[in-house]
């Protein structure tokens, strides 16, 4: 017997560009939140071992204590 549907052709499929709007997006995002962590932090970390540091009831440099 004949088979009736022809063989498919081997054509070329363009690259679909779905995705990548949302995929840019997310990046800018993410590079965003990372300055904006970035810049909290070098803002508002204090060592552990900084002057500005004082232990809760400790007396301060005036003797008055907290």
């Amino acid at each position: 017997m004949h088979d009736a549907t022809p063989a498919p052709e081997s054509r070329h499929v363009p690259f679909k560009q779905e995705g990548w709007g949302i995929a840019a997006l997310v990046v800018l995002l993410a590079l965003a939140l990372i300055t904006w962590a970035t810049y909290v932090h070098k803002t508002t970390y204090l060592h552990p071992t900084d002057v500005h540091m004082q232990v809760h009831g400790e007396r301060s440099a005036d003797g008055s204590q907290e």
